[in-house]
This record gives C-alpha cells, sequence and structure tokens, in this order.
C-alpha cells in the first residue's frame, strides 16, 4: 500500500511526525505491549534503555490480545497490561488498537524506533499488525526461546522480513535465521537472550517464594502444560494428563503449582476439547485442593526459584527452567512435533515421560522422596551454557541501539 492509499488521517500523522523528528536529539524507542507474561524478555532492555536518559526517550502503550482462533474471540486484558506497566513505573498509554485512529496516535508519537512482542498478528489488534509498522525502525527481542523445527514460522514470517533489527538468542539462531528468512540475517544479530539473563540474575540472588504454605519435607512441584493441540506445535499433554494431576493434587502428598500457559483455556475451547466453564471448575477445583494452586501471574521466576522441580511439555520453559538447575519431566505425545537442534540439546538434560503410568511412577517417586536423578551433569552444563550466552545480553542490544 502506498502513502496516497492510506487513510488522510494516517497520512496527516506521517507528515506530522516527519516534523517533530526534526532536530530532536533523543531516540524515541516505542514499546508495544500486549503480553505481560513476556514483558521479561523485554525489561532487561527497558532497564538499560532508562539508564541512558540522555540518548533515549521510551513510551509504553499497552494493548489488549486475542490468544484464540481468529475471530472467535475479542480483545481482551487492556487494563491488566495497563496496570501491570504502570506499576513498574513506565506510564503506559492504554489503546484498544482496532482502528486507524489508533494507528495515526502511534504515528504521532513518531518513534525511531518500535518494539511489537510477538510475529503473530492474531494476537494483537489491527491498528498494530505489521502492514502498518512501516513508521520506524521495527525490532524484534523473541517472546520466548525457539526450539522447535517450524522455520518458516519462526524466522521467514512477514513480521521477521519487515524487521529492521532483529536481536536473537545464539548464534544457533542467527544461523536460522540466515538459511531460512528471506532477508537473511541482513538485521539480525546475536545479542544472548535478555529473559534469561534476568532470571539467571534473579535467581543468584533470590531464594524464591512460594504461594503455598507447606509443610517442611512436601516436595514443590511446578505443573506448566503448553497450549498446542492439533495445530502446527502438537505440544500440548494436558489431555492426557490432566486427571492424573488433580488426582495428585486431591492426594496431599505434593504440593503442586498449575501453571497453565495463558492461551491453553481459549485454545481447549478452539479445539473442541473442553468449555470454557468445564475448565473453569477444573481450575477451581485444582486451586482447591490441599497444598496446591493456580497461578497465573505474569512474573513467575519467583516460583521457580522456590520450587523444587518441574513438569511440562514446554516450549520455552525448557531454556528458562533449565536455569534453575533443578529437576525438569518432558511431558511426550506419540505425535509431538520436532524441536529443532537447539531445542533437543537442551531436553537431553529433561527426564521424558511418555504416558500416565511413567507420569504416576514420577509423581509416587517424588512423594515418597526416592527419585533418581541422572539428569543433574547435563542440566549442570546446559545450565552453564545458557547463563554464559545470555549475560551481558541488555546492553549488546542497547549499543547496538544507540549505535544504528
Amino acid at each position: 500500500m502506498t502513502v496516497s492509499e492510506l487513510p488522510a488521517e494516517v497520512q496527516y500523522a506521517l507528515t506530522a511526525a516527519h516534523g517533530k523528528r526534526i532536530g530532536r536529539r533523543r531516540r524515541r524507542i516505542l514499546f508495544l505491549i500486549h503480553s505481560t507474561e513476556t514483558f521479561s524478555a523485554l525489561e532487561p532492555v527497558v532497564e538499560e534503555l532508562r539508564a541512558r536518559p540522555d540518548v533515549f526517550d521510551l513510551v509504553f502503550v499497552a494493548l489488549p490480545r486475542n490468544y484464540g482462533a481468529a475471530g472467535m474471540h475479542e480483545y481482551v486484558g487492556l487494563e491488566k497490561t495497563r496496570a501491570f506497566l504502570a506499576e513498574k513505573g513506565l506510564d503506559p498509554v492504554p489503546l484498544g488498537g482496532e482502528d486507524t485512529g489508533d494507528l495515526s496516535t502511534l504515528i504521532r508519537l513518531a518513534p525511531d524506533f518500535v518494539f511489537r512482542q510477538s510475529p503473530w498478528d492474531g494476537d494483537v489488534p489491527p491498528a498494530v499488525h505489521v502492514q502498518w509498522m512501516s513508521f520506524a525502525n521495527l525490532c524484534y527481542v523473541p517472546y520466548v526461546t525457539m526450539i522447535v523445527e517450524e522455520p518458516d514460522r519462526l524466522y521467514d514470517q512477514e513480521f521477521h522480513n519487515a524487521c529492521d533489527l532483529i536481536f536473537c538468542e545464539s548464534q544457533f539462531h542467527l544461523e536460522e535465521y540466515r538459511k531460512h528468512r528471506k532477508l537473511g540475517a541482513n538485521g539480525v544479530h546475536a545479542t544472548g537472550y535478555p529473559r534469561l539473563e534476568a532470571f539467571a540474575k534473579a535467581l543468584d540472588g533470590d531464594a524464591g517464594r512460594w504461594p503455598i504454605e507447606v509443610p517442611d519435607g512436601v516436595p514443590r512441584v511446578i505443573w506448566a502444560p503448553h497450549h498446542s493441540f492439533g495445530d502446527w506445535l502438537t505440544r500440548s499433554t494436558f489431555g492426557l494428563h490432566a486427571a492424573t494431576m488433580l488426582e495428585e493434587a486431591l492426594r496431599g502428598r505434593l504440593s503442586i503449582l498449575f501453571r497453565p500457559h495463558p492461551a491453553l483455556r481459549d485454545k481447549l475451547v478452539d479445539f473442541g476439547l473442553m468449555s470454557y466453564a468445564d475448565f473453569d471448575e477444573y481450575v477451581a477445583a485444582f486451586a482447591a485442593a490441599d497444598l496446591c494452586a493456580v497461578d497465573t501471574a505474569s512474573e513467575y521466576i519467583g516460583t521457580f526459584a522456590a520450587s523444587d522441580c518441574m513438569i511440562t511439555d514446554g516450549v520455552g520453559f525448557f531454556a528458562e527452567y533449565m536455569l534453575t538447575g533443578k529437576p525438569m519431566f518432558q511431558t511426550r505425545r506419540p505425535d509431538n512435533k520436532p524441536l529443532n537442534s537447539f531445542g533437543d540439546w537442551l531436553v537431553e538434560a529433561c527426564e521424558p515421560v511418555d504416558d500416565t503410568a511413567g507420569l504416576q511412577r514420577v509423581l509416587d517417586d517424588l512423594a515418597a522422596g526416592r527419585h533418581e536423578d541422572a539428569y543433574a551433569a547435563l542440566r549442570e552444563d546446559r545450565r552453564t551454557s545458557l547463563r554464559e550466552m545470555s549475560l551481558g545480553a541488555a546492553v549488546r542490544i542497547v549499543d547496538l541501539l544507540e549505535q544504528a
């Protein structure tokens, strides 16, 4: 679409923005935030930018989101995101993002750089879809460590090719962009991953916060199922293990913190596996079990630090929880889509669980204190490597922004 084909109000906004940039001494960076749960991927960068106020001017926009199938769900969560950013002292501008008036508002802010959290247009309202993002240098820090073997989706969407700067997790990921992105590695920098940097630092100094009062000696277990069912990832084992985990919660042998992926509820409905009412009833039953709770908090590194182990089917937690050095159990399904070689390297340090009987054995062993940890050395190797590739990521990113 050419400038002349844009709505008049958008054309006027572009003209006004151009004038605002003339003679401006500081670089303005616009952050479009729809996901509080993944803000930790950007927060170390934000902190480093705020430490250079003579160079950078930051603006934050809170947006609603839609994690369900396109057209089936409304955009929700605007107030939650606004409050989350406000609590951090970031003074966000709340926008519904559903019309060209909101797009004009963004353009009139006249940013030099704009960060969007996700490559998925379906997650965010229309005013911030990639087709409109050419009014500034588009930047991206991945919302999660990319470990699945889906290169077209992870490196070569329209969003990835629209980005002027991509700050990726490792040299491995840089080479994936080089191989699969239409623009290759142009504008891509292997800086390390800021979220892993932040988590590593937090784990160094934080004893953790378990949200449940638990007697001494009771194992603290995080259960974190993913949302992907018959779609492009096909990783979620929630349908296989929900009954077993609720039965275990009701037994009271373990303190289980159920942390569902934020999209799990909508995806269960989209795939016809549960109604909203059924899922909400399940969550309520789990939360009511002695020694157990449901965790939907935006920030979770404190619970990682306080836990004893994690049971998960992925995906991002394979890298994030690995930083704790604690046991991780990977629940698998027969039709799992493959991981990339970076993901395979990570899950080599996770104990596999392939069926209900295997999960029950793990739960029984944890409850009885007889679990034999055969993966400790591998986890320590992975933990050390992840730390080394991530520490310093935020400074490297901000240095690149200053030089751009």
